[in-house]
């Protein structure tokens, strides 16, 4: 019993829904994430609607980069049959989840930064580095989750042993300043301006948005998946496993800037 007379454990129910509420309160204000003391509906609602707008536009994402491969200008292998270059609306998670990361983590970060350094020079520095960092970190533990080696020893979804400073194939440099880059450029431009415009969106269109994105991602999903499996022999002979994994890791190799394009 708890000194009011009420049970503990239905104190600690009671006092859970105010938790979840303070959290959500703390993520959206402004000066943590900068999405703005609209409530936690909008908050988690802006969330989702860059969970779905990312997760296709880190698909385009890696088309760009795979073509500087193609064209031999960086390092890596072109692969005309890769799911990259079909299924332009098919989405790619790991960038939904990687903007998302964005603006729960990187972008208090890089607030915290420019309050400790001042200025632009340094903390954009700092924050490149933490961003290089924690991106080359999540793409090792994605590596070594969906990544493991098959039977014959080869990584089955992206292999980084022939790039210039790799670590167990699963990450390289190419790749870590190439994660760096963009989620530095997601932190200091692309997010707070479109934070900014999503505060000037009345909330009823938002609400459609966010109504309307989820069942055609997912429509649009499950089309590329019924196209790879009547059109494609590779993916009919593909196992559920594999076809599980390239869905969380993104196109057919690594989650970005893949060897294999």
């Amino acid at each position: 019993m708890s000194p009011s007379g009420q049970p503990v454990e239905a104190g600690a129910r009671a006092k859970l829904p105010r938790r979840i509420r303070a959290v959500s309160g703390i993520l959206g204000s402004p000066g943590r994430c900068g999405c703005g003391r609209r409530g936690p509906w909008a908050f988690w609602r802006d969330l989702a609607i860059y969970f779905c707008v990312f997760s296709v536009a880190g698909h385009w994402m890696e088309i760009g980069y795979c073509t500087l491969i193609r064209f031999g200008l960086i390092p890596g292998t072109y692969d005309p049959s890769s799911l990259i270059w079909s299924d332009w609306l098919y989405p790619f998670c790991v960038y939904g989840f990687g903007a998302v990361a964005c603006v729960l983590v990187l972008f208090p970060v890089k607030n915290r930064l420019e309050r400790h350094f001042g200025g632009r020079v340094a903390p954009l520095l700092a924050s490149f580095a933490a961003n290089t960092l924690a991106c080359t970190l999540i793409e090792l533990a994605m590596g070594l989750v969906l990544n493991r080696p098959g039977p014959d020893g080869m990584l089955p979804l992206w292999d980084y042993s022939d790039m210039f400073c790799n670590f167990m194939g699963q990450v390289c440099l190419q790749n870590a300043l190439a994660f760096g880059a963009a989620a530095t450029l997601m932190t200091w431009v692309v997010h707070p301006k479109l934070a900014a415009f999503l505060r000037q969106v009345p909330e009823g269109a938002l609400n459609l948005v966010s109504a309307g994105m989820g069942p055609v991602s997912a429509s649009c999903f499950c089309h590329s998946l019924a196209s790879r499996r009547g059109h494609c022999p590779s993916a009919a002979r593909a196992t559920r496993e594999t076809r599980n994994r390239r869905f969380l890791a993104g196109g057919n190799a690594g989650a970005f800037g893949p060897s294999r394009c």
